[in-house]
């Protein structure tokens, strides 16, 4: 299946991981600012796309002739510019870079984007520290015994049943400023994770390899 690779413009990830998922990805867009970050790392993109508040006027300069599209609006930000533009081209794997750290509210922003376009095609944020995938219905990973996972709920969620955790979630509910659950341990794999209703956010720990699917 075609993966595109999005870079933001958040915390610098490592080049190792970058090059890790350029690697595999078929479409490299950067939005805006993270652009910058692959001038630095030597690497071009096949689209630069936001409306350029952040891009540096040198990196534009290196990147002349690439596909660059400023759009204005300021009711979407640029990474959900960037998701946009590669679920309209038939991505249906996209992963994401940059996403978190630096500014809080542009990451909490960014994780509130994963879970707005989930429904749209299977996204994975990457950092240093592990990845985050969305859950609208059910989950299933395949993750080493002892890595750490956290369930964050962007609204209410209903109905959650865990199976493989230390502290498993039986029909329960998790609504953000009321209950979380973060720092949990995986004790036997496969992990199941279902709600019937609500958005999670799933954290899972880099450990090793840590192997995805999503149904």
């Amino acid at each position: 299946m075609k993966r595109a690779l999005i870079l933001a413009n958040g915390k610098l990830p490592s080049k190792r991981l970058f090059q890790k998922f350029l690697a595999s990805a078929n479409w490299f867009i950067c939005a805006d600012g993270g652009a910058n970050t692959a001038v630095r790392f030597g690497y071009t993109p096949d689209l630069i796309i936001g409306d350029l508040d952040s891009i540096e006027k040198e990196t534009l300069a290196v990147f002349s002739n690439v596909d660059v599209k400023k759009l204005n609006d300021q009711n979407s930000t640029d990474l959900e510019k960037a998701l946009i533009a590669a679920i309209r081209k038939k991505y249906k794997e996209i992963d994401v870079l940059g996403a978190t750290g630096g500014r809080l509210d542009h990451a909490i922003g960014n994780l509130s984007a994963l879970a707005k376009f989930s429904s749209k095609a299977h996204i994975t944020f990457i950092d240093d520290w592990g990845k985050y995938i969305a859950i609208r219905h059910s989950l299933e990973l395949n993750l080493q015994i002892g890595t750490i996972i956290s369930l964050l709920p962007i609204s209410r969620c209903c109905e959650i049943v865990t199976k493989g955790l230390k502290w498993n979630l039986k029909n329960e509910f998790l609504e953000l400023g009321v209950r979380e659950s973060t720092s949990n341990v995986v004790i036997s794999s496969p992990v199941n994770i279902k709600v019937k209703k609500g958005c999670l956010i799933t954290f899972v720990a880099t450990n090793n390899q840590n192997l995805i699917s999503k149904s």
